[in-house]
């Protein structure tokens, strides 16, 4: 009995010589990295930023964090092998030792049991995800050479190379998955099933309009109605694409702003795209409308009209802009110009710029332009045109009232 005690007292006794040595060989630890002033360890850029993200301090800070989660953890597990066979060297403490050295090695047992057991599987994993792995490599190398269009197949376009590719990566992935899944470790046990019916009801109820969002995105990446770079109108939106991906497209607006839309609003909404006939011969065709009364003859107004469209920037000479007289409405005739263009990313310019030029043209001729509703009545009123385009010999003519006697 006594000599129990002895063992028991030496065993305590190299608890505290255990615990003298580790505090001295941490604070000796700490001394070091307390003198470095330098990033040696971190000395890839990207790894340092990484760090410096974490922390706003040097890298002996978090190293020094480090050290300490590191000597908590030392003696943690010192104490939980080590005193269960401490006090069983006391017969009074030895019953309740054993049972805690029993709690130990169940679970030690247990993953022990469950490696050896795991290894045949392991194996099988490996082989899937290297086939997983090689075959994603060609596929990848095939979309490359379709983008490049160093091959091509009938009626598929390069710019689904990309596309088809991150979908096929989906469905191969998962497809692995649910081969492996039944080899993963506790796959079988109610925790798991249980787990995993969780996290399926939450993602069928919180991703049903981004799933909607996916499938239009997928559908509007085969459709082709646009692409990045492309000007566009979507509903009353009207910009460059700059981005487009699964969930959502970005258009900058001429006025520099940046509209997310939604795929599934894309989806449900008519695609006006400017650019995709623009590389053609004839370009796209802008146009804009203006009214004139019927007392001006229609050939001076489609001159007027043409020459102001023939000096505005950006309008191509050939084809030539031309003329539609739309309606004959109640007080003036509605003639629109069309013209032609290769840069519809100028629109707003183009319209600014022929605006200016048309109204400057049917003033030189003086055609006054009835965009304004006037009456009948025009005895006693002067030209609406500019001053310096009203005639020499023009007198502001009366009213006239006939007389019956």
């Amino acid at each position: 009995m006594f000599v129990q005690y002895i063992y028991f007292a030496i065993a305590l006794l190299g608890v505290i010589v255990f615990l003298f040595l580790n505090r001295r060989f941490f604070k000796w630890l700490q001394n070091k990295i307390g003198r470095l002033e330098n990033n040696i360890f971190f000395n890839n850029t990207k790894f340092s930023q990484f760090f410096r993200f974490i922390t706003p301090r040097r890298e002996r800070h978090i190293l020094t964090f480090l050290l300490r989660l590191l000597k908590i953890s030392i003696i943690f597990i010192f104490c939980i092998f080590y005193l269960p066979f401490l006090f069983s060297l006391v017969p009074q403490t030895k019953e309740y030792a054993d049972i805690v050295l029993g709690y130990i090695k169940k679970p030690l047992l247990f993953l022990y049991d469950g490696l050896v057991g795991f290894i045949p599987n392991l194996f099988f994993i490996v082989v899937i995800f290297f086939v997983t792995k090689y075959l994603l490599r060609f596929l990848k190398y095939v979309t490359t050479e379709l983008e490049k269009e160093a091959v091509r197949l009938d009626g598929f376009h390069a710019d689904w190379a990309r596309p088809t590719f991150n979908l096929l990566r989906v469905f191969i992935i998962a497809f692995a998955l649910i081969i492996v899944f039944p080899y993963i470790p506790g796959s079988d046990s109610p925790a798991f099933k249980g787990l995993s019916i969780f996290f399926g009801v939450l993602f069928s109820l919180g991703s049903t309009s981004a799933i909607s969002n996916i499938v239009a995105g997928v559908v509007i990446t085969y459709m082709r109605p646009f692409k990045v770079g492309d000007r566009v109108e979507i509903g009353n939106t009207i910009g460059d694409v700059t981005e487009r991906s699964l969930l959502v497209t970005r258009i900058r607006t001429i006025k520099n702003l940046d509209v997310t839309i939604p795929n599934s609003s894309i989806l449900g909404n008519h695609i006006i795209n400017f650019t995709k006939n623009a590389a053609e011969d004839v370009g796209i065709i802008l146009h804009t409308s203006v009214t004139i009364g019927y007392d001006v003859v229609s050939n001076d107004v489609i001159k007027a009209l043409i020459t102001g469209a023939k000096h505005t920037k950006f309008v191509l000479i050939d084809p030539s802009p031309f003329v539609l007289i739309k309606n004959l409405d109640d007080f003036y005739v509605n003639y629109e110009i069309n013209v032609y263009t290769k840069d519809p990313d100028k629109s707003a310019l183009i319209y600014s710029t022929l605006h200016e030029n048309i109204k400057n043209e049917l003033h030189n001729a003086g055609i006054e332009i009835l965009s304004p509703h006037y009456h009948a009545v025009r005895d006693g009123n002067v030209l609406t045109v500019p001053p310096e385009n009203v005639p020499e010999n023009y007198v502001v003519s009366g009213f006239n009232i006939n007389k019956k006697g």
